[in-house]
């Protein structure tokens, strides 16, 4: 018989350990925003724990709601310019409000479209059972982390951004559906290939991760509610927070880290990462 994920279990059936749920909350959280890999994260804890595979699913929700809150609160200024010209674009008014929306529209599409087609034709990788894969998209994507950040240009910022570039990093974002690639650190490798500067680069990656984090969780929702259900109980509510917290204490760690430092650290820790997975399959 097919095993029952625990997402899909009554919720008196989905006994979930406090400090498990809150430590795979926390590295989801951290893992994303760092531009590290939140997927190869949670599948590697998966495969030193094996019962966390389960938990990662029972999250999916609690923990992206958290995140996307979190992003709503640290750039609520940004996104409040954001409503306002989505209001300008409706009247015809044109200004900068109304370009950022328009900029994080077109950047939002291609992984939305993806994404449906990966659904609708079945195509979604298993990277809980994949190291291999896993290992060799944390050390493809660390290089060009890395490349990206050593040779990209630091001229460039939103205000400058054109509807074409933003469909360009937002095509690229659309590779993050290979597991272990990571949608922050993709976007973010994008726009400094396109000479934006590290803390605009970050901050419009973040910024169109929020509309496909929503329809992300809309649809397990939805896939949900077709099966058994979800019942949100105390257990989502202590992830979504703990996942709130984390992810906004490393959003605001990047953007001021950025300030003054590179991705270099990141890059090479994806690396390490990486090679140590790839050792550990091949050796």
């Amino acid at each position: 018989m097919e095993e029952t994920s625990p997402a899909f279990l009554p919720r008196g059936a989905r006994r979930v350990d406090f400090f498990n749920m809150v430590a795979l909350a926390v590295l989801q959280s951290v893992t994303e925003f760092l531009a590290v890999g939140s997927e190869a994260h949670v599948a590697l804890a998966g495969f030193v724990l094996p019962s966390l595979k389960g938990l990662a699913e029972a999250l999916i929700i609690p923990v992206h709601l958290g995140t996307v809150v979190a992003v709503l609160a640290y750039f609520h200024s940004e996104l409040l310019a954001t409503v306002v010209g989505a209001y300008h674009l409706a009247i015809g008014r044109s200004s900068e409000s109304a370009r950022l929306a328009v900029k994080l529209f077109v950047g939002s599409v291609p992984v939305i479209a993806a994404g449906a087609v990966v659904v609708l034709l079945g195509l979604q990788p298993d990277a809980q059972n994949s190291l291999q894969l896993l290992g060799w998209t944390m050390v493809g994507f660390g290089a060009l982390l890395f490349l990206a950040d050593r040779m990209g240009m630091t001229l460039r910022r939103i205000e400058h951004m054109s509807g074409a570039t933003a469909l360009a990093i937002g095509l690229a974002q659309a590779i993050a559906l290979v597991p272990g690639a990571g949608r922050v650190g993709v976007a973010i490798t994008a726009a400094r290939l396109l000479g934006f500067e590290r803390t605009d680069a970050a901050r419009f990656a973040m910024l169109l991760g929020v509309v496909p984090i929503l329809a992300f969780a809309a649809w397990h929702s939805v896939t949900l509610a077709r099966g058994q259900g979800w019942q949100p109980g105390t257990d989502d509510l202590l992830a979504a927070a703990a996942a709130f917290v984390a992810a906004y204490g490393a959003i605001a760690f990047l953007m001021q880290w950025l300030r003054r430092g590179t991705l270099m650290p990141f890059a090479l820790y994806r690396l390490l990462v990486g090679a140590g997975v790839l050792y550990a399959v091949y050796a």
